[in-house]
């Protein structure tokens, strides 16, 4: 085949029949591209599986911080809408503001009093508050607390008295619960 000089137009040397008309109507294109409908339903199925099944229909009633760690649990109930005291090797926070650290804490007090000033404070605010808004309920007196569980029981045991004094008698601690009634138990 011998060379010859390029025309103005692109592909006009080319013999074969198919490739022209294909390229002819590379102006003329639908406006209307086809859907794959079977494709499309599908993944809206599995999107909508996914999303029925990470769903909880309780709602996240407390955010775990970085710093603790949950102790596993077999028996264990939802727990419901409380004020979260979190207690980790460093520090102990209501609903995420700090009220105390972990060194004033471990100091054996003179008084003899185990109450935590702060931590006791922001939870009768917090009573008195919830009086307030709902003033024909009667107040429950629960608190979560979320400690890691390392912590050492006399902190907690100051934590748990401060709570009780404010008001909350009702104390639920925040676990990471294990199956019930698996197989293999």
């Amino acid at each position: 085949m011998p060379i010859k000089v390029p025309h103005p137009h692109l592909y006009e040397s080319v013999k074969l029949e198919v490739a022209k008309a294909k390229l002819g109507h590379a102006g003329r294109k639908s406006l209307y591209a086809p859907l794959n409908l079977v494709a499309y339903i599908d993944m809206m199925t599995m999107l909508v599986i996914f999303l029925l099944m990470s769903f909880s229909a309780t709602g996240e009633i407390l955010f775990v911080q970085k710093n603790i760690v949950l102790p596993n649990a077999q028996n264990w109930a939802e727990l419901e809408r409380a004020p979260v005291i979190g207690v980790s090797k460093d520090v102990v926070t209501l609903d995420g503001s700090q009220v105390a650290t972990a060194d004033e804490l471990m100091k054996d007090s003179n008084t003899g009093d185990f109450k935590i000033s702060e931590l006791h404070d922001k939870l009768v605010t917090l009573k008195n508050n919830y009086k307030l808004l709902h003033p024909g309920e009667e107040f429950n007196g629960i608190a979560i607390i979320q400690s890691d569980k390392g912590v050492e029981f006399k902190v907690l045991k100051k934590i748990m008295y401060s709570a009780a004094v404010a008001g909350y008698q009702n104390v639920n601690f925040a676990v990471i619960p294990k199956t019930r009634g698996g197989a293999g138990e």
